[in-house]
């Protein structure tokens, strides 16, 4: 996948550079969700910036320090799932690789996410029932995107919030495994490939 990028980027720069695309979106509704689907079908095969947030849960931090001693070394990663339920209308099933931002696990939550998937399920109208999917790609311990959580006054949520932060390569997903996502077009799977910085660097040259 990193070769058909690199490959990508480099005929964007021989043809002429294109503009990406940007989606910042808080998964608060089913609204909010749909917009985030309909932006993602809208630029499949193409290279967006995505701003995702939502709210933890409270008993969120609880997760990440019970799990601490899975990330020692600073090398190791602990696997978390949650469900999020952001409104009446909107469920988040959520499974990713933990790592510790710094040296260890400081009580502070100052574990972030290096892969993940989240399966959020909402009802757009009333009887309805859709689902979006995201799978996103590792991010080399966050470096080439964020994926993490706070907890300080700049949360818009009171058990704190996760945010999603980086540049991605759209492209379509895989069927999770024992999971029901229900009919053919009640659903959305969708990979997001992180792009890192220095991909960029190819667009200077000829």
């Amino acid at each position: 996948m990193k070769k058909i990028v690199a490959l990508s980027l480099a005929l964007v720069a021989l043809l002429g550079a294109k503009e990406i695309k940007s989606k910042e979106v808080f998964l608060s509704d089913a609204a909010s969700v749909d917009s985030l689907r309909q932006f993602l079908k809208a630029n499949k095969d193409e290279i967006v910036k995505l701003n995702l947030s939502y709210c933890a849960n409270e008993n969120s931090l609880k997760i990440l320090e019970k799990n601490a001693n899975e990330r020692k070394g600073g090398v190791k990663f602990s696997g978390i799932a949650e469900d999020y339920k952001p409104s009446k209308d909107v469920t988040i099933e959520y499974y990713g690789e933990h790592f510790d931002l710094g040296e260890g696990y400081d009580d502070e939550g100052n574990a972030a996410v290096d892969e993940g998937q989240m399966i959020i399920r909402y009802s757009p109208r009333e009887g309805s029932f859709q689902s979006l999917t995201l799978q996103v790609g590792g991010s080399e311990r966050g470096t080439r995107y964020k994926w993490r959580y706070f907890w300080d006054e700049k949360a818009r949520c009171k058990d704190g919030e996760v945010r999603l932060d980086g540049t991605f390569y759209v492209t379509d997903g895989e069927y999770p495994a024992a999971s029901d996502l229900g009919d053919k077009g009640d659903f959305d799977i969708f990979a997001l490939d992180p792009i890192a910085k220095k991909y960029f660097k190819l667009l200077e040259y000829r």
